[in-house]
């Protein structure tokens, strides 16, 4: 993908049991691993089951999942169709912040490459969804609740809105509710992963 080399390893579903088949949805969704090493993000992701597609940092791009299965790092409440309605999902490595932010270049460039590889092969978007300013002022905190952007999402917005999502935008994951990337700076990151 792009200047990296892809490392597979594999986070398979529980018992062995075989994947399920993803579709073509063109959403793909950002989550941070709120830790500093991708060696630490995946045996966390592993132990856990909750396998990304991708995780991306210290100039690394690891896959865990084919992308023609889904992935499983959202995760499941009632009602769930998160994880059926996610083409492509990037673990990123570090922490999420209540400020805007970028991930260290050792982070952003490898995911800036598979941003720009999942438009360029799989069709998905460099778009923010419903235009959702990148400093999360249109919702008060605490972030990791059932947040407004998570409530517009659950009237219609997800899965029809195209592009890619952050953890904390996509509906139906209770009981524990996530908020990150927090107040990344997705604006610029899918700017970079466009045409140069």
């Amino acid at each position: 993908i792009g200047d990296y080399e892809v490392v597979r390893r594999e986070i398979p579903r529980p018992g062995g049991k075989p994947y399920y088949l993803n579709g073509s949805t063109l959403i793909g969704v950002l989550h941070t691993t709120e830790g500093d090493t991708v060696e630490a993000a995946w045996r966390t992701l592993r132990q856990q089951h909750a396998a990304p597609h991708f995780i991306a940092g210290e100039n690394t791009i690891v896959q865990c999942r084919p992308l023609n299965a889904q992935a499983s790092t959202l995760r499941p409440g009632r009602n769930n169709t998160a994880n059926v309605h996610a083409q492509v999902q990037i673990e990123m490595v570090g922490r999420s912040k209540q400020k805007l932010w970028l991930p260290k270049a050792a982070t952003l460039e490898p995911t800036v490459a598979i941003l720009a590889f999942c438009e360029k092969t799989l069709g998905i978007p460099l778009r923010v969804p419903n235009d959702w300013p990148d400093d999360c002022s249109d919702i008060p905190l605490p972030w990791a609740a059932n947040n407004r952007r998570r409530r517009q999402a659950q009237r219609g917005l997800w899965p029809k809105e195209k592009g890619w999502w952050m953890h904390l935008e996509v509906p139906y994951q209770g009981p524990t509710w996530h908020w990150d990337c927090g107040a990344v700076r997705r604006s610029k990151m899918l700017t970079m992963g466009g045409p140069t």
